[in-house]
């Protein structure tokens, strides 16, 4: 990562929170575990990652426009009971689902010194994310990641999805920050923070830990959050 001579270029820092503050996957794969064992259905790592790649097909195609957010939640368990061959109530378990996932939010390494670091060099922190309202904000509250943060937008407050351009304008105009140079977008999906850091040409650091291959460009690479530092000049 080459960062030049940044010193406090940026204001306002956009962080994504799945898999850029909080662990999703190992959310996710925990919440799911409890579903199967609560609804008798077989619970392996095979059936743990189907769900995980059913879900995420369903967020990918809300990303794009698709399909409204209201159709993942529901129909996710439909096509997951489906190819499990398995006769359930796809609403109930949803449900369930939820209340699981709002307690799990195992924190990705180094988030919380981050955070707090950003907030005392003065810089305003704002998190973004698509997913669902009450479960973001429970798994935010009880991680203290909202000891260190201003701002949430949810897309369904926002009536936009990253990586919508009227998401982050919405965000702008909830944080205060009319510069667009002065923020900077980071997180770790390509499709959705970095695409939409493009979309609404605002710099992004995109978070990638597995070093996987980059579909969109931006500013700067990180793989441990750590190296904002760096980026930041703090």
């Amino acid at each position: 990562m080459s960062v030049g001579t940044i010193v406090k270029k940026y204001t306002t820092l956009f962080f994504d929170l799945d898999d850029t503050l909080i662990d999703f996957q190992k959310s996710e794969s925990n919440a799911i575990k409890k579903v199967l064992k609560k609804f008798e259905l077989p619970s392996n790592d095979e059936n743990v990652k189907l769900y995980s790649k059913i879900n995420l097909s369903y967020w990918k195609k809300y990303e794009i426009g698709e399909i409204e957010k209201s159709e993942i939640f529901i129909n996710r368990f439909i096509t997951f009971l489906s190819e499990l061959g398995y006769s359930r109530n796809p609403e109930e378990l949803n449900k369930y689902y939820f209340s699981m996932l709002s307690q799990e939010y195992p924190l990705i390494d180094g988030a919380l010194a981050v955070l707090k670091n950003a907030r005392n060099n003065g810089l305003k922190i704002c998190i973004t994310t698509n997913g669902y309202s009450y479960t973001q904000f429970r798994r935010i509250k009880e991680s203290r990641i909202g000891d260190y943060t201003d701002f949430i937008i949810i897309s369904e407050d926002a009536g936009f999805q990253k990586p919508e351009k009227g998401y982050f304008d919405y965000a702008m105009n909830k944080c205060g920050e009319v510069d667009r140079k002065r923020i900077l977008i980071i997180g770790d999906s390509q499709s959705s923070d970095i695409s939409g850091a493009i979309n609404s040409n605002i710099d992004s650091c995109w978070y990638n830990p597995k070093g996987q291959k980059a579909n969109y460009h931006s500013k700067y690479e990180i793989k441990k959050l750590i190296e904002l530092y760096d980026v930041l000049g703090i």
